[in-house]
Order: structure tokens, then sequence, then C-alpha cells
């Protein structure tokens, strides 16, 4: 299990788990199965019945067909958090390789370099000419296939390129060294879940800054500093501030860590 800790611009630090190949695969074959789908039901359910075909309507079939076919990839991960119907249904995402949501300039030179995108944009008429068509063209994931396996970060060439890399959006760290507070409610409900992408490091930072005694006018700033960090690249969204925000933090994460 490939594990990175990114440092973020805001000094957080965040730990990911880097999507393994057997996922990987799992999201491609989802999204061949998409793309074909589509393809099928364009191709003999709208262009056959109106009596259009490729060498009567190229115009049409390049709008209807082949151009949503290649948009399919970018479309679904600019607007969808980095993630095809295929990475979505295996818990994968892509992600800058500052932790941050990648920019859609990003996006487009993974895109363009993705050379082994080009045997599902072009899948579903190869199975129609020729499915051993198909075969030859699986030697365009060769070169991704080296990168990744000599990549700290198994990123392929798109990735290294554009500054992104393919993380498992499910993981959970398994933190066996926490820095505890006593939770008396029974029935508690963490509020931050988010608060488990933080480290130990991060953890213990927020424990101490609670812990100063003095409530001047500098502390009480770079306390809401650290809140605007930490909301900021978690992405959390609440009217709790300041102290008690950092507070509820350390609640949540002591309890789940805990119970996992």
């Amino acid at each position: 299990m490939a594990i990175i800790t990114i440092t973020t611009p805001f000094n957080i630090d965040l730990e990911f788990k880097v999507a393994d190949f057997g996922k990987r695969v799992l999201a491609w074959l989802i999204d061949v199965v998409v793309i074909c789908t589509y393809y099928y039901i364009v191709q003999n359910f709208i262009l056959k019945p109106i009596g259009v075909n490729a060498r009567e309507s190229t115009v049409a079939y390049l709008l209807i067909l082949i151009l949503p076919v290649m948009a399919y990839q970018l479309c679904f991960e600019i607007f969808f958090n980095g993630q095809t119907p295929g990475k979505k249904a295996v818990g994968i995402k892509i992600i800058d390789i500052e932790g941050k949501e990648p920019s859609w300039g990003q996006y487009i030179i993974r895109w363009i370099l993705g050379l082994g995108n080009y045997v599902i944009y072009s899948m579903p008429l190869l199975i129609i000419i020729n499915p051993l068509f198909i075969i030859l063209l699986m030697f365009f994931y060769i070169p991704d296939v080296i990168v990744i396996a000599v990549s700290r970060k198994l990123q392929r060439i798109g990735d290294l390129a554009a500054g992104t890399v393919l993380i498992d959006a499910n993981y959970k760290p398994d933190i066996n060294q926490t820095i505890y507070k006593e939770i008396e409610v029974s029935n508690y409900t963490p509020l931050f879940p988010q608060v488990m992408r933080l480290t130990d490091r991060d953890i213990n930072g927020i424990r101490n800054l609670l812990n100063v005694k003095s409530k001047g006018r500098d502390n009480i700033e770079y306390m809401q500093k650290v809140e605007y960090k930490i909301k900021e690249v978690l992405k959390i969204e609440s009217h709790i501030e300041g102290y008690d925000f950092l507070q509820q933090l350390l609640y949540d994460y002591n309890f789940l860590s805990g119970n996992k």
C-alpha cells in the first residue's frame, strides 16, 4: 500500500493512499462499458432510425458520436471532482500533488498525454471493424505502465506532466498514536470526519494551540488563520469558529481514531 504525505501551501499535512493497480483497471473497464453502451444506443436507436450513416453524414457522426466519446473523460473529471463514472464507482480520484483540486489546465494536460485513452475512444469503432485492432492499440499503455512502475507516487506520464496523482478517495488513515481527549457523550456524532486526513503533527499543533493560556490578540489572530487554512484545505463549511472549531476537530479526531 503506497501512502503519500502532501504538505499543502497552508502548511497542513494530508495523507493519501495512492490508487492501486487493480482499482485503476476496474475503473477503466467500467468506463469502457459506459462508452460502448453510449455508442451502441446512439448508433442503433438514434442514427440508424433516422437513416444517418458514417459515409453520408460524417458531420453528424462527428458531433453526436465521436466528440462526446472523446470528451467523456475530460468533461467528467473537470465537472465531477476528478472522477469519471468508473473512478467514482471504485472510489478513486485525481488530485493535485499539493492536495488540492486540479485546475482545468492540469486536467487537459493529463487528458492529452493519456495515450491509453485513445484505446477507449477508438474501441467502439474497432469492435465493429476488427476487434483484433484493440490488441494492437493496447501497446499504447506500455509507456504509462513503465512510468507508473518506477514512479514513487505511481504517476503515469500525464500525471507527471500535469502535477497530479490518482488516489484512493475512500482511504482513511490507520492512526495508532493519537492525541486523545476524553469524550463523555456515549452517542457522540462527529461533525467533521474530514479531520482524519490530518496527520499526528497537525493534531499536535492544534492541541498545543488550544493549550496556550494567553488570549491575546496575536494568539486569536493566529488561531483564526489556522481555522481558515484547515477549512479551506479540507473543504469544511461550518459556522463554528475559532477555539470552538479547533476543539471540535480534536473531539472528532479522537472519537474516529478510537472507533476504527
